[in-house]
């Protein structure tokens, strides 16, 4: 199953078939390009940034705007659950909310 998700993803080459994101073939394309994550058992967290810097950290690196970043990342912090852990750090956390944190 590790090579099917790596696959997925692009880390590996699929040598025969397709893989199709939302009716997208994406054989061709780079991991970058396929608008998906992989959670790895074994998740890195930045330990000098906040929760929420964390978790818009993806977002920046692409250049969205500071607004959009903020607004995506109060609606995922909704949705798992992480709205009052925002100013924290990493090392302030459980292991389960780190866990949510790198989703």
């Amino acid at each position: 199953k590790s090579t099917l998700l790596r696959m997925i993803a692009g880390l590996e080459t699929v040598t025969d078939g397709e893989i199709a994101i939302g009716g997208r073939v994406v054989n061709a394309l780079e991991p970058k390009d396929r608008d998906i994550a992989m959670v790895f058992q074994n998740y890195a967290l930045y330990p000098h940034m906040t929760v929420a810097q964390n978790m818009g950290y993806g977002l920046k690196i692409r250049g969205i705007e500071r607004a959009t970043i903020d607004a995506r990342v109060a609606a995922a912090a909704k949705i798992l659950e992480l709205e009052a852990l925002l100013a924290r750090r990493p090392r302030e956390l459980s292991g389960g909310q780190r866990q949510r944190v790198a989703i």
